[in-house]
């Protein structure tokens, strides 16, 4: 390209002089030879300014880079045009990036629904080790930490519970379908990979019932609850610091939400972590190759029970769930 324009600038230069020194074979003569050069140095430069063109419009979108208080995140060039990213330097609620899909905040305006928070992706916080434990005893929907900073100051990763993808027709909503979906997956690969992208320590929260009770063991004092097998009988919260179990029941442990049936659910004796005020129970089963399997059991005895079943895996890849609260009982019992 650059030898392309090199040549139009000494064409430039050699048309007049062309036309001055044919002046003395014709006058006529002269101009249309100067009329072609000038023709094809109009042609060239107009091949010019649409090689540029094309340059320009195949050159590939960079990705974004997103910086605030110290943490980043980075949009993909793919979606880089797609994601509205705010980073304000004062936010009452320690935000420091609130992502939207710029579509659906767009749509909205022109409904009138620009305060439903349309196109919301996740806003990522900071918060103490205080209001984070409140949190997780708390077990309010939306609000995950994701990660861990060395003074002790937790990240949260905050969502919505239900769908904020908005267009102005079920039509432009059915089209633009795969362009939502690509925005959540970006979402949900921030969640994930915010930690290492920032050099912080990973924690692992997938927001299930059985974290939430672990939580609530753990950091909310006026809480109800017993643990219990049938070595000893139930035994209440004493002197014994539940926080270091927790911690070992959720360090690097993924939990999720699984489906058995009635076969397959584990036989023999069970860990049980009941609040009897909310009646419900998590059995942690001792069976070898279960340990990791915990089922929930939701309503009083003697009444329609429901249960559910979860699954722990553990970064590890040696801790068994069972295990580590059978050695919590242990302690409660002072053994």
């Amino acid at each position: 390209m650059k030898r392309r324009i090199a040549d139009l600038v000494k064409m430039s230069v050699l048309v007049p002089v062309l036309i001055v020194s044919m002046a003395a074979c014709g006058a006529a003569s002269a101009q249309n030879k100067g009329d072609e050069a000038a023709g094809a140095a109009q042609t060239a430069q107009g091949e010019a300014v649409e090689e540029k063109k094309e340059e320009t419009a195949t050159q590939p979108a960079e990705a974004k880079v997103y910086e605030n208080k110290g943490y980043k995140i980075t949009v993909p060039a793919e979606l880089a045009d797609k994601i509205t990213v705010e980073t304000p330097e004062v936010s009452e609620d320690g935000v420091i990036f609130d992502c939207y899909e710029t579509k659906s905040v767009e749509a909205a305006k022109g409904t009138g629904n620009e305060n439903m928070s349309a196109g919301w992706l996740f806003a990522i916080t900071e918060r103490d080790v205080e209001s984070t434990r409140k949190m997780l005893a708390s077990d309010y929907p939306g609000e995950d930490p994701i990660a861990k900073a060395e003074d002790g100051t937790y990240l949260i990763y905050h969502h919505p519970t239900d769908v904020r993808y908005e267009r102005a027709t079920p039509e432009e909503m059915q089209k633009d379908q795969a362009e939502w979906e690509a925005a959540c997956a970006w979402a949900n690969d921030v969640r994930e990979s915010f930690a290492a992208d920032n050099g912080l320590t990973k924690v692992y929260y997938n927001g299930t019932s059985v974290e939430a009770a672990l939580g609530k063991a753990a950091f909310d004092e006026t809480a109800k609850y017993t643990i219990s097998t049938t070595e000893f009988g139930p035994m209440e919260p004493k002197d014994v610091d539940p926080i270091a179990f927790y911690e070992k029941m959720t360090n690097g442990a993924t939990y999720e939400s699984i489906n058995l049936a009635e076969n397959e659910v584990p036989d023999g004796e069970y860990v049980v972590l009941n609040f009897p005020e909310d009646n419900v129970r998590y059995d942690f089963f001792l069976a070898e190759g279960s340990e990791n399997i915990i089922r929930q059991v939701i309503g009083a005895e003697g009444s329609e029970q429901q249960e559910y079943f979860y699954k722990v895996t553990f970064e590890d890849g040696t801790s068994k769930a069972s295990a580590i609260m059978n050695e919590w009982y242990h302690a409660l019992a002072g053994k």
